[in-house]
């Protein structure tokens, strides 16, 4: 069983692109299928916290808090060897999420021995602002996330100089987002369920990842869009996202509901 932890591979974030949801995360984490993970679940009481938990590290790829906060991590390509001694990424996120915003999130990140983790690219926003981290080789480096539409896969954010993260930026910025709620997540899950067909004979260059003779490919999905009341609303799908059905998980993020809740398979 392989031990590194599990993280998103795709992430696309639209920041004040939408007149009532002024975050919106769509995303899938790419993993080997005979990891263990669980749906959705509340990984953390005080405070509320959201989100699949890797059951190999015992970290999560994606969290949500009650405050509205998002952390999410991918790894990254090409800035450093993979050491499986090294922290888990996963159980960084964690961490990151229990804390009060995205500036207390910022602080910690830059006191992390960067070097103690192997590379990654790591996002946490909220409805006023937020920031990516980079770690690698060439050391630790954040910069804030700005309005508009960005994309992380494995590389730097918005970097486009590679064919995945080139395609989902394409595709985000042609789909149309000002629609309701049941209509925008019909469409990002579409977006999720890409396959590319572009004949140019890269590998995982669509979305939605299929390498059976490996057994890798899409294990899950997730989409979350913050509003301007307050409100949480996260969905989730599990298995590849061209096969799946996404569903609504927000009652996860009641506080009023005790229960150890987890998405209705």
């Amino acid at each position: 069983m392989r031990t590194e932890a599990s993280i998103v591979c795709t992430l696309l974030i639209w920041k004040n692109r939408h007149p009532e949801y002024p975050l919106i995360v769509a995303a899938n984490r790419d993993e080997f299928e005979e990891r263990p993970s669980s749906d959705p679940l509340r990984l953390n009481e005080d405070p509320l916290i959201v989100g699949g938990r890797d059951e190999v590290a015992g970290g999560t790829w994606l969290a949500l808090s009650e405050r509205g906060t998002i952390v999410a991590l991918t790894n990254r390509r090409a800035a450093g060897a993979h050491d499986p001694t090294k922290k888990s990424r996963g159980t960084l996120v964690l961490e990151l999420a229990r804390l009060d915003s995205p500036p207390a999130i910022e602080q910690a990140v830059r006191a992390l021995d960067s070097q103690s983790y192997n590379p990654f690219v790591l996002v946490a926003l909220d409805r006023t602002g937020g920031f990516a981290a980079t770690a690698g080789d060439d050391g630790l480096n954040l910069q804030p996330i700005s309005d508009g539409l960005h994309v992380v896969t494995n590389w730097k954010m918005d970097d486009t100089n590679h064919p995945k993260a080139r395609r989902a930026t394409e595709l985000a910025h042609a789909l149309d987002i000002d629609v309701p709620l049941p209509q925008l997540v019909e469409r990002l899950h579409m977006l999720l369920s890409d396959h590319a067909a572009d004949g140019s004979g890269e590998r995982d260059v669509g979305l939605c990842v299929h390498r059976p003779a490996e057994g890798f490919g899409t294990v899950s999905s997730s989409i979350i869009a913050l509003d301007n009341a307050g409100g949480a609303h996260f969905y989730y799908s599990r298995g590849h996202a061209c096969e799946s059905r996404i569903r609504d998980a927000s009652a996860l993020l009641r506080p009023e509901d005790s229960r150890r809740a987890a998405v209705e398979r």
